[in-house]
Formats: C-alpha cells, sequence, structure tokens
C-alpha cells in the first residue's frame, strides 16, 4: 500500500492522498480509498483487508513501507495468519540494539556488558502513553567501565525504558535484519512500479474534479484501466504461449508421419521427444 501524495512536516499542503491493496505478483488492484491530505497511512488498513479478502485473495504475505509499522496493522496480519514484511519504524521503536538486547521468553534486557534486567515496572505519563522501565543489577552497574557514558542520572542502577510493545518489536527488528526479510521485501517496489503508471501514464497525479467524491471516483477508475492493462495483456500471452504450443505439437505430428522416431524438438518453451 502507498500513499500517492505526500506532504512533508511542517509544511501546508493541498491535495488527496490514494490508498489501495494491490497483490505483488499479477499487480491487479484488490482496494482503493481515497482521503484529504492530513490522512494518516494505514488508518484505513482493516477496511483494505477485508476487501481485498472479499475479492477471493488469500493474504499470505503483506508488504508496506514504515509508515505501517504499527501495533493494529500488525495485529490484523497476524489474525489473517500471514507474514509481516514492514520495516521497524524509529518513531514505535527506539532501543539501541548495538547496546540492548532482549530475551522474549525470559522479558529480559541485556546490555553490551553482560549485565541483565532483574526487575521491570509498568508506567503511564501524563498523556496516556504506556511503557515498561526494565532495572538493571545495581552491582554490575556500580563497577561498569561504561558507567559514565550509560548513566547520566544520579543513580546507581540502569533504568531502560521501552515501549508497551517494545519486546514485540525487537522481535520484528531482529526478523528484519534476516536475509528472508531482505530478498522478501524486495517485491514491495512494485508498488512503486504502479504508482508511476498510474500518475505519469494515467493522470492520477492530478486531480481532474474538485472534492473527495471525484477524486475518489477518479482513482477507482483509474484502479480499472490498469487492472484491465494487466489482464488483457495476460491474456494475450497466455493466447500467444498457447499457439506455439501448439504449432510445435503439429509439427511432431506432421514429421512422425514421415517415420521420424526419437527426434528431439527444442523451443523457448520445453522439449519435446518423439517416440
Amino acid at each position: 500500500m502507498q500513499g500517492l501524495v505526500t506532504k512533508a512536516r511542517r509544511n501546508t499542503s493541498f491535495g488527496y492522498k490514494a490508498e489501495y491493496a494491490m497483490t505483488t505478483e499479477e499487480r491487479v488492484i484488490t482496494a482503493v480509498r481515497v482521503n484529504d491530505g492530513a490522512y494518516v497511512d494505514g488508518t484505513q488498513f482493516h477496511e483494505l483487508m477485508d476487501l481485498t479478502k472479499e475479492c477471493g485473495v488469500t493474504i499470505e504475505e503483506v508488504f508496506g513501507d514504515r509508515a505501517y509499522f504499527k501495533k493494529p496493522i500488525l495485529d490484523k496480519i497476524k489474525e489473517l495468519e500471514a507474514s509481516a514484511y514492514i520495516p521497524v519504524n524509529a518513531m514505535a521503536y527506539r532501543v539501541d540494539e548495538d547496546l540492548f538486547s532482549c530475551n522474549k521468553d525470559s522479558d529480559e534486557w541485556f546490555c553490551e556488558q553482560g549485565n541483565k534486567t532483574e526487575r521491570k515496572k509498568h508506567s503511564k505519563d501524563k498523556r496516556g502513553r504506556e511503557s515498561y522501565k526494565y532495572y538493571f543489577e545495581k552491582e554490575k552497574c556500580r563497577n561498569c567501565p561504561l558507567r559514565d557514558e550509560c548513566i547520566k542520572e544520579k543513580r546507581i542502577g540502569k533504568i531502560l525504558v521501552v515501549s508497551i510493545n517494545g519486546p514485540e518489536f525487537y522481535g520484528y527488528s531482529q526478523f528484519q535484519k534476516t536475509e528472508e526479510f531482505k530478498e522478501k521485501y524486495k517485491k514491495r517496489a512494485c508498488q512503486e512500479w504502479k504508482n508511476g503508471e498510474m500518475k505519469n501514464f494515467h493522470g492520477l497525479g492530478r486531480a481532474k474534479g474538485y472534492g473527495l467524491k471525484s477524486m475518489s471516483t477518479q482513482a477507482k477508475l483509474t484502479a480499472i484501466a490498469v487492472n484491465s492493462k494487466n489482464t488483457l495483456l495476460f491474456k494475450c500471452l497466455f493466447y500467444t504461449i498457447n499457439f506455439f504450443f501448439l504449432e510445435e505439437q503439429q509439427l511432431i505430428r506432421f514429421s512422425m508421419k514421415f517415420g521420424y522416431k526419437k527426434t528431439d524438438f527444442f523451443s523457448g518453451f520445453g522439449r519435446f521427444l518423439c517416440s
């Protein structure tokens, strides 16, 4: 999924955002939603997934950029029993993994010097944001050679503040570093190509009318147009392959009439053996 119209922080702009779901292999758009320029990416993720399922698509993998690394979205992907290939967003997960690592099974954090947390405490700030405070062993912190760099406050032991979803996000962060993730995530590039196709060749980069309803209609008609192109291209390719395949079969039958035995025929579509 991708917003077609974006705006930089602290800059005011007027425009629309078209968010859509698309299959990675066939590149068929399954759902489209259009909102104003202030729309936050991923807000309608659940609706897009439900519409995609209604199309008869089996969702096994979900790709998205960092804007979609959110707890509700990750939970929805789990509910679908699919794999999430979404890079970790630094705004949601701010742990420096060069200094700290986590054991999700024991719910413990470790520092680079080998010290580990001995307890944790749930906290909530004035804005209602929840987090966990993990307390490291005081005696090991007292004698740590990196104490002055690690602990700025006047306390003995280090306190690591992690978001309420920190341990879970740590698992996603580790998965992001694997070769499997890096290789699979290359599939997301097809959405950038689709964006360029719709904006540059079908005029979606500029609104043809006024109002959200008009832009929504334009985005949906554009999706229908690019889907129709893909379907037509697939059918043409299918009939072309069938044509050449039939030509090969006719050639084989023709040669066998003249008594050729065990003759091999090669083509770009395979190897045929007459016996």
